[in-house]
């Protein structure tokens, strides 16, 4: 994973050092494993200033939504961020480390940008070296145990389409009352095969006590309700839920299935990606996963790609998208290259669950896209 890194002193140079090349990743949604699949782990590549002013650097961070972390005072962390602090959906995480390597601080976007999740994980990397580092989380539901709605959401691929009910919910949820979750099954889509995973046979997350979870059919008769997760979540509909809902999530739907020519360029990527989003082709806010084949797992545009959009970079070997049933475009020149004949359609139906192709494959520059409909979600606390 991409880091925008600076440092003041060369005891933070030493810090950058030390966690440059470190395995961590921010968990932005699940893996549909009915036809194998992995994500791509991260490994921390540090984009650092070299002669650029603070206010450039940053504005390229922010611009992507990248994490920063700065090695140094959190005064000056928060002076320098000030400006490009917008909203708590769209904000880079930021975390502040000392010289020392002692302390490990989200100070901004610890949920939905996933600071929290990367600041523990980087100050129990750094504990493994010869730094004693420890997390300083301060968000209210952290330091009560309190269910955390916005970590739910990003974890389970869930777009917050009122951000305006996190604060109600978390609220309620850190003065301990029950949190009342309704899933609406009728909405259709992924929808319609909603489970709710709940994994302590396996020593993973259970359900919370503090967590409720019902139908919205009868929880909405029964009155209001705190989170309703929905796919029937267009403007007009969050309005009309709001009067019975404090937040309303949708789950994102759009695999993204992609190919690419060897070393293509972010940029390149993201170009295509925006052009399909310009047609109409997709949504970028319901991008659910970016999908490709096993050798394309170090692709750095891809996973920059991945990252930016805040979602799973999955792949599948070849022999599993062979066996990806359905009709796809053929290519015999992907074939002797790959070792199957077309990628992103299969990727994006992989990936998807076996759901629906909604967009075929899509050639240009180099870089070719296919659209499938995620067939079922799985919720996981």
């Amino acid at each position: 994973m991409i880091a925008y890194v600076t440092w003041f002193t060369e005891q933070g140079r030493q810090i950058a050092d030390k966690i440059s090349g470190m395995p961590l990743h921010i968990t932005y949604g699940q893996c549909c494993e009915s036809y194998g699949g992995r994500i791509v782990p991260g490994r921390l590549a540090i984009r650092a200033r070299e002669g650029r002013t603070m206010h450039e650097w940053l504005s390229e961070a922010f611009a992507k939504g990248l994490p920063v972390i700065i090695i140094g005072a959190a005064g000056i962390a928060v002076r320098t961020i000030a400006p490009f602090v917008t909203n708590k959906i769209a904000d880079s995480p930021v975390i502040v480390i000392d010289d020392a390597g002692r302390y490990v601080i989200p100070v901004l976007a610890g949920h939905l940008g996933g600071a929290n999740e990367l600041a523990s994980n980087i100050a129990a990397r750094l504990t493994d070296t010869d730094c004693k580092a420890q997390p300083v989380i301060t968000t209210s539901t952290d330091v009560n145990n309190a269910f955390a709605i916005d970590v739910f959401a990003r974890r389970n691929g869930l777009r917050v389409c009122n951000a305006d009910g996190i604060r109600k919910v978390s609220g309620r949820a850190v003065s301990g009352s029950t949190i009342i979750i309704a899933i609406d099954r009728q909405s259709g889509g992924c929808m319609e095969e909603c489970t709710i995973e709940d994994s302590a046979e396996n020593g993973g997350a259970v359900i919370p006590d503090m967590v409720r979870i019902t139908d919205w059919e009868k929880g909405s008769s029964a009155g209001h309700v705190d989170v309703l997760i929905t796919n029937d979540a267009d403007e007009e509909k969050v309005s009309l839920y709001k009067q019975k809902a404090g937040l309303i999530l949708a789950p994102k739907t759009d695999v993204l299935g992609i190919g690419c020519k060897k070393n293509k360029e972010y940029d390149d990527i993201r170009r295509r990606i925006e052009e399909a989003c310009a047609v109409g082709l997709i949504r970028e806010d319901n991008i659910c996963a970016l999908a490709s084949i096993d050798i394309k797992a170090d692709e750095a545009g891809l996973l920059e790609a991945a990252q930016v959009m805040r979602v799973p970079f999955v792949v599948f070997t070849a022999e599993e998208l062979r066996k990806v049933p359905g009709d796809y475009t053929p290519s015999q020149f992907v074939e002797n290259t790959t070792g199957v004949d077309n990628v992103c359609e299969r990727a994006a139906v992989a990936a998807s669950g076996g759901g629906r192709l909604a967009v075929r494959k899509q050639a240009g520059n180099g870089i070719t896209l296919a659209v499938a409909k995620r067939r079922s979600i799985k919720l996981v606390f």
